[in-house]
């Protein structure tokens, strides 16, 4: 006990410096001690430092030749080869943004071949992508298209809602609640429809007067108590190509202008868009784009649901 004591007042009577020099020394008889014990822990920190330095390098080329090799397949796809060679891309580059887009480019193909069940599939993996960016908003339009399909137009109309629920750019709920409405009118559900419509009209970002003139159809066809003809939801067939034609795919089109695609259709857009204007046209695909269930424009999609479900 007195040894204790005086040891403390001998630490209290060092100056700062004194005290500095005292820790040193303790720190240096430490290590010494324990030499096995420090040498472990500076070959483990070492060994965790070069191995996340190298899982991010080969994180980062393993993104670069993904999206290098994707943009190779959408040149040189074809009708014949198109699944298995997407399938094989994706499984190679899983996890990707590449491959992300690589399912989108697979599960469009396989709705246009009427497979919205393998569709499904494809999409599975990535059907929790948020809403907010731009490959999770092309996930929920071709979810709710391969579920409509398919036969399942509720868990379709769960889809959109959660576009409408969640964009934050406006042409993505605008769209999302035409295709809802257009959805609803197809099941006979017509007041459900027309409340659809009638908030695109009420919203003063949707300036489209084919919302209102659409509204306008619903609100006639309920007043007159007249009934939609039945909707089969199934994805016509593809036309064969012609014989020792090389079919593109979508998405391998020639540089150039880009035709208006019809309703129910996907086209290639870039993965960024401006959250504040609705593109004039779809860009040219890049490494980084997305396959965007949606028209060029607003107008075009509603104009053709318009005449047709009129």
């Amino acid at each position: 006990m007195p040894g204790a004591v005086a040891k403390k007042k001998r630490k209290d009577e060092l100056s700062q410096e004194d005290r500095f020099l005292q820790f040193v020394e303790d720190g240096s008889a430490w290590v010494q001690s324990h030499t096995r014990a420090v040498l472990l822990i500076s070959v483990g920190l070492v060994l965790l430092v070069g191995g996340f330095l190298y899982y991010r390098s080969y994180r980062e080329s393993l993104r670069t030749r993904a999206a290098i090799e994707l943009n190779q397949l959408r040149a040189t796809l074809t009708v014949a080869d198109a699944v298995p060679r997407l399938t094989g891309f994706v499984a190679r580059f899983d996890g990707t943004p590449a491959a992300t887009d690589g399912r989108l480019l697979l599960a469009k193909i396989q709705l246009q071949n009427g497979q919205p069940q393998a569709a499904l599939g494809v999409l599975d993996p990535i059907a929790s992508e948020p809403v907010d960016i731009p490959s999770g908003y092309a996930v929920k339009l071709l979810l709710a298209e391969a579920y409509k399909n398919a036969g399942e137009p509720e868990r379709a109309l769960d889809q959109l809602d959660a576009i409408i629920n969640g964009a934050y750019v406006p042409y993505q709920r605008h769209r999302a609640l035409a295709e809802r409405g257009r959805l609803l009118a197809d099941l006979g559900r017509l007041e459900e429809a027309a409340l659809a419509y009638q908030r695109l009209v009420d919203d003063e970002s949707a300036t489209d007067d084919l919302y209102r003139v659409r509204l306008g159809e619903i609100q006639a066809m309920i007043a007159s108590g007249a009934t939609p003809l039945p909707t089969t939801f199934s994805a016509p067939a593809p036309a064969p190509p012609e014989e020792g034609a090389e079919a593109l795919i979508p998405g391998a089109e020639e540089s150039g202008s880009d035709p208006a695609p019809e309703v129910g259709t996907v086209v290639d857009t870039t993965a960024t868009q401006d959250a504040d204007s609705v593109p004039e046209s779809v860009p040219e695909s890049t490494p980084d784009s997305v396959a965007e269930f949606a028209p060029d424009s607003e107008p075009a999609a509603d104009s053709a649901s318009a005449g047709g479900s009129g």
